[in-house]
């Protein structure tokens, strides 16, 4: 089993199986398809062989353009059986209820695909399960989070309920002309430029027993995915826990000391000098992690600057273009302008 080397962001080879499945028939556009990365089909092989993050995006990407669908990532995911994920999956299935199987998938989505975090939060009566990439990339990740996303509800219907269906989808990115044909493959309303990615659903149904839970399985497959899990929360420092937790819960919930901390389950202060020790502190991360996502979102083409205020956690336009500008010099829609140049 390859181990990913510190620092690297990586993801399983068995990410990757249903692309496989999808070129069975056309191996040389697959092999294009990992030239561009410099991977050869072997190192695939191996279903927990790690592969940079970076390369992934890339290649879900391109195999989008490739097929001519640019609802790829999105059929895809709905297309995964469990053992794709295993032994996530196979862990989330050993679940009761819906929610007992998205908190395990939230719990251990770092066995399969590091740089990332996902969440499940209350909202209104409703539970929400959240996906976002947290460390910076540099390729588009679009077929990546729809591919996520609908891999989470194909687990749901598959394992509980085949009649299952959101009450809504979040996506970050901006709007896209095939959103009827999404929202029909979700069966549920599509909303976009939202601060998260993010499946929202009935509480109510989500505490619903479907099955007798089996300790002993969950206990044997915990225990590899601890194993697998093991190396890279070794090497994630503090700043790097905070910052993947700034970028989950900023548009969404309050990023303060207090929330953070409880997240990371220590003590304020303890947080306060554990960041001070690595010459940090929440204020700056916040601000640092602002100014880079102000500078991603302005780019993008269907973002309101008051959409890209509300998703970096501002009360209003005003309130962000102030701080913008202290930051730069120069406003939100100078930015933008030079940005797309």
């Amino acid at each position: 089993m390859s181990t990913p080397l510190p620092g690297m962001l990586s993801v399983r080879a068995l990410i990757f199986g249903p692309i496989l499945e999808y070129f069975a028939d056309d191996p040389g556009s697959l092999e294009v398809l990992l030239a561009r990365e410099k991977l050869s089909p072997e190192i695939l092989a191996d279903p927990y062989a790690a592969i940079r993050l970076q390369s992934y995006l890339s290649i879900i990407e391109a195999a989008a353009d490739l097929a001519g669908d640019p609802l790829f990532g999105a059929r895809l995911g709905f297309s995964l059986r469990p053992g794709n994920l295993a032994p996530i999956g196979l862990r989330a299935v050993q679940a009761g209820t819906i929610r007992g199987a998205l908190s395990a998938f939230a719990r251990w989505s770092g066995a399969l695909q590091s740089g990332t975090r996902s969440s499940l939060e209350s909202e209104d009566g409703n539970l929400v399960f959240t996906y976002r990439i947290t460390a910076p990339v540099l390729a588009p990740s679009r077929q990546d989070t729809e591919f996520s996303l609908a891999g989470i509800c194909r687990l749901i219907r598959g394992a509980f309920d085949p009649r299952w269906r959101p009450s809504e989808i979040r996506l970050n990115h901006p709007p896209i002309p095939e959103k009827t044909r999404l929202e029909a493959l979700f069966r549920a309303p599509v909303v976009y430029a939202h601060p998260t990615n993010a499946i929202v659903f009935s509480a109510a149904a989500a505490e619903r027993v479907h099955r007798t839970e089996d300790p002993d399985m969950i206990a044997l497959i915990e225990r590899h995915l601890q194993d697998l899990t093991a190396g890279a929360n070794r090497s994630e420092s503090t700043v790097d826990q905070v910052e993947a937790l700034i970028d989950l819960y900023l548009g969404v919930r309050p990023v303060d000391l207090r929330t953070i901390a409880a997240a990371l389950r220590m003590p304020p202060r303890s947080l306060q000098r554990r960041l001070a020790e690595e010459g940090q502190s929440l204020s700056a991360l916040l601000r640092r992690h602002r100014q880079r996502r102000a500078r991603s979102l302005l780019a993008e083409k269907g973002m309101s600057v008051e959409a890209v205020a509300t998703a970096l956690g501002y009360s209003d336009g005003t309130s962000f273009w102030r701080a913008f500008r202290s930051w730069t010099g120069d406003a939100p829609s100078l930015g933008r302008e030079t940005r797309c140049r």
